[in-house]
């Protein structure tokens, strides 16, 4: 199904904010931001930046007045990890808009899967769905890290206070933990498809 899987929302290039956009009729000057590259140097919970700005997460939103609402929505990530010391992975999927871990709404957790000095794919999906009556936003999640399958289940949290005339809707953003990542020993993230739609 490979690009199938692509999602008409993905990452933007900067942060989500109109001085960060391209304006009209003007040639962009940066490339995309997939895939993406996080190097964890150490055993705590990091936010994947965005590769070409790199104080704001790489995340990814719904956007306003779309028929989105009271559609299933499909939520993809994928990429490889390479660990270079014994360990677990811990990949999570976070509604917000901030690299301060803890300050957004989790959604749903990998736990931790052992990934002892290896190099492996992984991928999220998350089916969701939103209306602007109940103002919720909710669903299932899964996961896939270094062979094990980690079964769908509900999200962690469902979203209040969500309208299809948000400007988001929602946003999206990943987070990574690797227990045996170090100075000498460091885990690589690549993300090479984060989309959703």
């Amino acid at each position: 199904m490979g690009n199938l899987y692509d999602r008409p929302n993905g990452p933007s290039t900067g942060a989500i904010a109109v001085a960060n956009q391209i304006p009209l009729n003007q040639q962009a000057a940066q490339a995309g931001p997939l895939p993406a590259t996080l190097s964890l140097v150490a055993a705590t919970e990091t936010v994947m930046p965005n590769p070409n700005n790199t104080t704001v997460p790489l995340q990814i939103t719904l956007p306003p007045d779309t028929p989105n609402e009271q559609a299933i929505l499909l939520l993809v990530a994928s990429g490889y990890i390479k660990t270079t010391a014994a360990g677990n992975i811990t990949i999570k999927l976070y509604s917000g808009t901030s690299l301060t871990v803890g300050s957004d709404t989790l959604l749903g957790s990998s736990g931790a899967i052992a990934q002892n000095s290896a190099s492996a794919p992984f991928w999220a999906l998350a089916h969701l769905i939103y209306d602007s009556v109940s103002g919720k936003l909710t669903g299932k999640i899964e996961f896939f890290v270094n062979g094990t399958i980690v079964a769908a289940v509900a999200v962690s949290n469902t979203l209040t206070g969500i309208s299809n005339s948000s400007n988001p809707v929602a946003s999206f953003l990943l987070s990574f933990t690797s227990s045996g990542a170090a100075g000498g020993t460091p885990t690589t993230v690549s993300l090479a498809k984060f989309s959703v739609g």
